[in-house]
């Protein structure tokens, strides 16, 4: 992997858009499979579509690690998926954000409670749909605070790009 930077992560973060079909549904987790190592933490942001579709597959496909979910104030696009998990005696940690906070509050967040952050946005970030993407902003925040392993767009054109390779001292049990 001569050419590529890379990141030391036990924590991987993940934000995706909130309009996934199952198609959509079916290239992120098929990408989580083939290209996301197996860690001890694993952090998602709680709304619906994306969020929902990382933190329910990470649970049930990776189930000794930690699962923790950053649930944003306004509630009105969050997923409880993690609900029924929890009443059936499974473990995950609801971070609740305080009231006076924003979406962009909880993206930070995700951001920096990650080691190495990976995105699905639904679009390329120049499509004009993107243009109000907290997909996006997330990923700009990673890049920001270097911890932006790869993005990869759920919808066609499929445009993604790998900007660190992920690394890890975690061994699976």
């Amino acid at each position: 992997m001569t050419g590529y930077d890379h990141l030391l992560a036990e924590t991987i973060g993940f934000t995706a858009a909130r309009d996934m079909d199952e198609h959509d549904r079916d290239v992120v987790t098929s990408i989580i499979q083939t290209r996301v190592p197996d860690v001890s933490r694993y952090v998602t942001g709680g709304a619906r579509g994306g969020d929902a579709c990382i933190g329910y597959f990470l649970y049930a496909t990776r189930p000794r690690a930690e699962h923790v979910v950053i649930v944003p104030a306004n509630r009105s696009q969050v997923d409880p998926w993690w609900e029924t998990v929890i009443r059936r005696g499974g473990a995950v940690t609801v971070i609740q954000m305080p009231e006076d906070t924003t979406y962009a509050d909880r993206n930070q967040r995700i951001v920096e409670e990650s080691d190495a952050l990976v995105g699905f946005p639904a679009y390329p970030e120049n499509d004009v749909r993107s243009q109000r993407s907290g997909t996006w902003q997330t990923i700009r925040m990673a890049q920001r605070a270097e911890t932006l392993s790869q993005w990869h767009c759920a919808k066609p054109p499929y445009a993604g790009r790998i900007e660190k390779y992920i690394e890890t001292r975690h061994q699976p049990i």
